[in-house]
């Protein structure tokens, strides 16, 4: 029996089956995902970015006096059956910095925030998933939250990031625009086919969506209130820390660049301003 877990859940006997009846409610479903914000915890892919000496490529201006709880990404299929596009938390991350809680797990009350919304920036960065810790080709958009050490306000929090504690994060989201694909080569599903087939490249756990035969793609969502550190995932994505990368020749030879400039500008100041050296 093939279950899905949408409308309450149903099962059914065949592939076949549960495309006739997906294509049937495509619409009741749609609108039953956009009517309220959900909690989606994903292991892996949120943890917490290792700021070890600053050298993590991809996400600039690292500072160990801050923490970057990653709270979703996209090219993944989860375990809601939903692929977040690239792009689909674009508007979003820009709306909503400075605009939501950092929690614990999801208390939406003054004993579960962690950092208020003026002490949490929220970031979208296009990272490598080697620097997530695996084994994928290609590059992932984080949506990550940079949140000051010294405001954070939740002690037990701060003592298990002070002990080095593995934590987990999840995402309080809206669904605002979404459709579904099906691996069918039937002419009744040629809609949600072309769905399929533009969806389907960019997904880096393919055997999950071929295992499945459909998934959501959510083409826009947005972060609602907060976005929680949490104990435990619901399913497999990334290693809960970013790991370093070796930078190229060509990243070591611009940064000797920008350093000389930097430095010639100094000499410069400082000369035009009478001052010793």
């Amino acid at each position: 029996m093939i279950k899905v877990s949408v409308l309450g859940g149903k099962e059914f006997p065949t592939k076949e089956k549960m495309f006739k009846w997906l294509k049937e409610n495509k619409e009741a479903i749609i609108l039953e995902r956009k009517s309220e914000s959900k909690t989606k915890t994903l292991t892996g892919i949120l943890g917490f970015v290792d700021v070890k000496n600053n050298t993590v490529k991809g996400i600039p201006n690292m500072d160990d006096d801050y923490i970057y709880p990653i709270i979703s990404n996209t090219n993944y299929m989860d375990s809601h059956k939903d692929v977040h596009i690239t792009g689909s938390m674009t508007k979003t991350a820009k709306d909503q910095n400075h605009k939501v809680y950092y929690l614990a797990d999801h208390q939406l009350k003054m004993d579960g925030i962690i950092a208020t919304p003026k002490n949490v920036e929220v970031i979208l960065q296009e990272l490598k998933w080697s620097e997530l810790g695996r084994n994928y080709e290609g590059m992932t958009e984080a949506l990550i939250f940079k949140v000051k050490k010294d405001e954070i306000i939740n002690d037990k929090f701060k003592q298990l990031i002070d002990k080095g504690e593995d934590l987990q994060n999840s995402i309080r989201m809206q669904y605002l625009k979404l459709t579904v694909g099906f691996n069918s080569e039937e002419k009744e599903y040629k809609e949600e086919k072309a769905v399929w087939d533009e969806v389907y490249p960019s997904i880096v756990n393919k055997e999950v969506a071929d295992e499945d035969g459909y998934f959501f793609a959510v083409k826009e969502l947005k972060l609602h209130l907060e976005g929680s550190a949490v104990l435990f995932g619901s399913n497999d994505a990334t290693p809960i820390k970013i790991t370093q990368t070796e930078k190229s020749p060509e990243d070591i030879e611009a940064e000797k660049s920008l350093q000389a400039k930097e430095e010639a500008k100094i000499l410069n100041e400082k000369f035009y301003n009478n001052i010793k050296i």
